[in-house]
């Protein structure tokens, strides 16, 4: 049964909203993906904050221009689109989604958007690839605290051949 101009203008207007709250949206096909596993997919991205919205590619279209979203050709993709929407973390969003197409390989990745630029399914993997945000803040500081860890032992060094020559100054006098 077709959707009337109400219903379509509801959805227009409920993907709108949600592409001005993203801050990141995933285009996935998901052409042959059984009902049970796009429940799963939808559980699975709950728990990183997202959200999965299937929508006729002219809705998607429509509501990405009124959105002001950048780069999108409708006509590139030839199969069922589908979006993730990730309103906090893109990275965990877009994790989720990867682990979940290797899983799956009825969901494919098509590209997405990280704010209103439209990224290449290339450089959407490479975002979901990045490790995790933890991991990062600790190879910051890291890196921060090396080179002071570093000046801790040069100026500790001094101090440790005094004592060492102390040491061996006392042992010759006893």
């Amino acid at each position: 049964m077709p959707l009337t101009r109400e219903q379509k203008q509801d959805i227009l207007q409920d993907l709108v909203e949600k592409l001005k709250k993203a801050k990141a949206a995933i285009l996935v096909d998901y052409t042959k993906l059984p009902v049970s596993k796009t429940m799963e997919l939808r559980r699975n991205l709950k728990q990183a904050d997202a959200e999965y919205k299937v929508a006729k590619k002219t809705l998607i279209s429509r509501a990405l221009k009124e959105a002001n979203y950048k780069d999108f050709d409708p006509e590139k993709f030839k199969t069922q689109v589908g979006l993730v929407f990730s309103y906090n973390d893109p990275v965990s969003a877009a994790q989720s989604v990867y682990k979940f197409s290797r899983l799956n390989e009825a969901l494919k990745i098509l590209g997405g958007f990280l704010g209103i630029e439209f990224k290449e399914k290339s450089q959407i993997i490479a975002l979901a690839q990045l490790p995790p945000r933890e991991a990062l803040l600790a190879q910051v500081v890291g890196t921060i605290a090396a080179p002071l860890s570093g000046l801790v032992n040069v100026l500790s060094g001094n101090m440790r051949n005094l004592v060492n020559l102390l040491n061996n100054l006392k042992e010759k006098r006893s």
